[in-house]
């Protein structure tokens, strides 16, 4: 999906959790195509700075920040400060119809019904987590 990141955007005095969130879809175990429009539309409102050239977002949302690289069929997040954040990516995800993968943690899914579609090697102990909130227990747990 991508090729290699860049650090997206710089904030100072503020805590960031640098730590890197993959997002895309699977069918019949297979990544599939799509999901980035859907995931846009959820993130545009809280888009404060974007760089074309690297595809990075700088995303501010309630009480943090996310740097973010939305392609067409996949997402990286990382440098997510604060707890609302959070929201968006599970909203977004559940809108694209993506499951979230918490490098070092369990695939998370918005939805049991995703279970079904997620490559073998994955699907026994992925997650639902149907808020941000859960999403951050289930990364913190592990």
């Amino acid at each position: 999906m991508f090729n290699h990141f860049v650090p997206c955007m710089h904030r100072e005095n503020v805590f960031v959790m640098s730590y890197d969130v993959f997002l895309q879809g699977f069918v019949n175990g297979e990544p599939v195509l799509g999901g980035g429009v859907q995931m846009r539309e959820v993130l545009a409102p809280f888009i404060v700075r974007e760089e074309p050239d690297s595809r990075c977002l700088l995303i501010e949302y309630g009480d943090g920040t996310a740097d973010v690289y939305l392609a067409d069929d996949g997402m990286m997040a990382n440098h997510i400060s604060g707890e609302q954040p959070w929201e968006l990516v599970v909203k977004g995800a559940a809108g694209a119809g993506w499951v979230i993968m918490p490098v070092g943690c369990p695939t998370c899914l918005t939805e049991e019904a995703q279970r079904a579609d997620l490559p073998e090697s994955i699907r026994e102990d992925a997650v639902v987590t149907a808020t941000g909130a859960d999403l951050l227990r289930a990364i913190r747990s592990s």
